[in-house]
């Protein structure tokens, strides 16, 4: 299990570049485990086939969360950035 997540306000910082909050499966991976050399398939379901790491690995569940999560706030700052204009 992982025990902790960064903050929005920290996942934002770390994954923005000048073109925004770049998110996806290897961001994901990031923080959940960071530095964690993995090998990852994906058919309705998240599933490692590969885990070299002395961090715990994650479930498919926690991999969904986190992505589910990191497409929200993505959502969000596209939101909010076209009501800006």
């Amino acid at each position: 299990m992982i025990a902790r997540k960064l903050s929005i306000k920290k996942l934002i910082e770390k994954y923005s570049n000048e073109s925004g909050f770049a998110w996806g499966i290897n961001t994901v991976m990031d923080a959940l485990a960071p530095g964690a050399s993995y090998d990852l398939t994906s058919s309705g379901e998240f599933i490692i086939d590969k885990w070299d790491s002395s961090l715990p690995q994650p479930t498919s569940q926690e991999i969904r969360d986190e992505y589910i999560r990191q497409q929200t706030i993505a959502e969000c700052l596209e939101y909010f950035n076209s009501i800006k204009s």
